[in-house]
């Protein structure tokens, strides 16, 4: 009996320095070793890297605040995490132009995303987008969480506050076939209190909608359900309405779809 138990607190004790081994072994990226491997620079002292001759999917958008096509970049959340059996780490990134002042409420940061793997003891990229959105006002950051997004899957939450139209915008990240979508684009809180107050022929508006997932939605990523409540000034019919949804999506083609909806929406579509 004492050599079982001499036998199982051996093993207890190898399994203890084997995680602790595993632990200090694990291999690390840290954010100018990630910023590198995408853009081939670092500069230590503003902790950001130059992104010359950016290659805009959309020419529009070099026309604009980045005619010149340089920009800055930072990462505004780094996160590493562990997905079906694997050591990974989420980059958010902002790039900004260089060549003007970007602090106006209407200069919004192009936001692009990262996910890093490790394979064979050394890091890769496994899902890139860096043209993924134009958000944040002032160049404000957002608030950013890791999420599941599906059974061992995980997504990131972009929680933008805008000062301007005074409203909450979430966006659901989701990495999908090599890139970094999208996914789903919700605005959260809406309400016109100022404008209202002091204009009497302005009707105050306010809405929220509130989104989970679904876990129950078959398939490898979690549906979504929004229930939206308030009300809502309708252009089509000239009067306020009331705001009451309640809309189901599922996950198809990198985007969240509507495949069930009860109650009419008023609220126009960004």
């Amino acid at each position: 009996m004492k050599a079982y138990f001499k036998i199982t607190i051996g093993l207890m004790i190898l399994s203890v320095f084997v995680v602790i081994f595993y632990v200090m072994h694990r291999p690390s990226l840290s954010e100018e070793q990630a910023l590198i491997m995408i853009y081939g620079n670092y500069n230590s002292t503003s902790k950001s890297s130059y992104w010359a001759n950016i290659p805009f999917p959309d020419k529009e958008d070099s026309i604009g605040y980045f005619k010149e096509r340089n920009g800055i970049v930072r990462a505004i959340f780094y996160q590493p995490y562990y997905e079906n059996g694997k050591d990974k780490i989420f980059l958010l990134t902002k790039t900004i132009p260089t060549n003007i002042p970007f602090d106006c409420h209407a200069c919004l940061p192009l936001i692009g995303a990262a996910v890093f793997v490790t394979k064979r003891g050394h890091w890769e990229i496994e899902a890139q987008n860096q043209f993924i959105m134009y958000d944040g006002e002032y160049g404000e950051l957002p608030v950013v969480k890791l999420i599941p997004v599906g059974k061992n899957k995980f997504g990131l939450s972009l929680d933008f506050g805008h000062v301007a139209i005074r409203d909450r915008e979430l966006s659901i990240l989701v990495p999908y076939k090599n890139s970094i979508v999208n996914a789903h684009k919700e605005i959260i809180y809406y309400e016109n209190f100022s404008e209202c107050e002091f204009a009497r022929k302005i009707p105050c508006e306010a809405y929220t909608a509130d989104v989970v997932f679904d876990k129950a939605m078959k398939g490898d990523f979690y549906g979504l359900k929004v229930k939206k409540f308030g009300t809502i000034y309708s252009d089509k019919r000239e009067k306020m309405m009331p705001v009451d949804q309640r809309i189901s999506y599922q996950f198809i083609d990198g985007f969240y779809s509507v495949v069930s909806q009860i109650g009419e929406n008023y609220i126009p579509t960004t």
